[in-house]
C-alpha cells in the first residue's frame, strides 16, 4: 500500500456515519492474517517480496474485502467495482489510498472464481466458524434446520437449494447445498451428525425413523408433528412450543435474500453455488458478530 497523502488525510473522516459505521465496524471481525495465510499456502494467492520488480500485487485483504462488501451488499462484479470506485466507506473498508489501484470486476471474479474452483470457501467457513466457537459466538449445543423453498404459494421453483444448520443465536453452523428436487429430509442426519443435545426442524423434516435416531442418541427432537388426521392436543401444544424454536432458523435465509439480495441462483452448476452459499454463510456470520458480541457482554 502506498504512503498516505495529504488527500487520504483530509477524507479520513468523511462519508457520513451511517454510511461508515457498518464497513468500519466489521473490519476488526475479519482474520486477515489468518486468511492470508490460507490462500497463500493453497496457491491463490502470492504476497508482494520486497525488493522483487513488478507490479504490486492487490493485497488479499482488499481481494477477500471486496467479496465480503458484494455479499452483504448483493453486489455484480461491475457494481462492485464502481461502488469501491464511488464510495468513501468501501475504500476505508478495504484500506484503499488515493495512490492505490483499485480492483476491477475482472480481478473480483477471477479471485472469487479461483477460491470457488479450489473449494476454499468450505475451508474459510471453517476458519472462522472456529474462532468463533472459541469466542463462544457459535453455541455447539442445539441445532436448527431449514432450506431455502422449493414451492410456495403453488409457484415451483427450479435451480439449487440451500439447507442450513443454525443455532439459538441464529449463527449459521453448516451449509449444505443440493438440487432444487432433492428432498429436506435427506440432509437431516449431515446437518444434525454431530448434535448431542436438541434439534429443531418443520413437519418436512418428521418420520418415524429420524424421531427415534434421535431418541437413541439421546437428543431432544424438536421437530414438528405432522398427521394425516386431526392431531392430538398434547401434539398441537408441542407444535407451537417447537415452532417458536424453530422460527429461529429462517432469520438467516430472511436476511440473505431480502439485505444481501440473494434471491435466485446466480452460478452454473452444484458446485460453483455450494461455495457461493459457503460465502454469504459466512458474511452472515460476519454482520451477526457485534450484536452476539453485545450480548454476551451484558450477560
Amino acid at each position: 500500500m502506498q504512503i498516505p497523502t495529504f488527500f487520504d488525510y483530509a477524507i479520513q473522516g468523511k462519508g457520513g456515519k451511517r454510511t461508515t459505521k457498518f464497513p468500519d465496524k466489521m473490519k476488526k471481525y475479519i482474520l486477515y492474517r489468518e486468511l492470508e495465510e490460507l490462500l497463500a499456502k493453497e496457491g491463490v494467492y502470492k504476497p508482494k517480496i520486497a525488493g522483487k520488480r513488478g507490479r504490486t500485487p492487490y493485497q488479499s485483504k482488499v481481494l477477500l474485502g471486496s467479496l465480503f462488501l458484494q455479499a452483504w451488499y448483493g453486489l455484480s462484479d461491475p457494481r462492485t467495482e464502481e461502488m469501491i470506485h464511488d464510495r468513501l466507506s468501501f475504500r476505508k473498508f478495504l484500506d484503499i489510498k488515493a495512490d492505490d489501484d483499485i480492483p476491477d470486476e475482472t480481478t473480483i471474479c477471477n479471485f472469487r472464481n479461483s477460491l470457488m474452483n479450489k473449494i476454499l470457501f468450505d475451508k474459510i467457513f471453517a476458519l472462522i466458524k472456529e474462532t468463533m466457537i472459541k469466542n463462544k459466538l457459535i453455541l455447539q449445543e442445539g441445532t436448527l434446520v431449514d432450506a431455502t423453498y422449493t414451492s410456495k404459494r403453488g409457484r415451483k421453483y427450479h435451480g439449487f437449494k440451500m439447507h442450513i444448520a443454525s443455532n439459538t443465536n441464529e449463527m449459521i453452523k453448516e451449509v449444505i447445498t443440493t438440487t432444487a428436487k432433492e428432498s429436506n429430509i435427506k440432509q437431516l442426519d449431515n446437518l444434525t451428525e454431530n448434535e448431542k443435545s436438541f434439534v429443531f426442524a418443520d413437519s418436512g423434516y418428521m418420520s418415524k425413523k429420524n424421531k427415534k435416531a434421535f431418541r437413541d442418541k439421546r437428543v431432544f427432537c424438536g421437530i414438528i408433528v405432522r398427521g394425516e388426521r386431526k392431531l392430538r392436543n398434547k401434539q398441537q401444544d408441542h407444535n407451537k412450543k417447537f415452532s417458536k424454536v424453530r422460527a429461529v432458523v429462517e432469520l438467516p435465509f430472511a436476511f440473505i435474500k431480502k439485505l444481501m439480495n440473494y434471491t435466485q441462483t446466480r452460478f452454473l452448476g452444484l458446485e460453483k453455488n455450494d461455495q457461493y452459499h459457503l460465502l454469504l454463510a459466512i458474511a452472515y456470520n460476519l454482520k451477526r458478530v457485534p450484536s452476539l458480541q453485545r450480548k454476551l457482554e451484558n450477560i
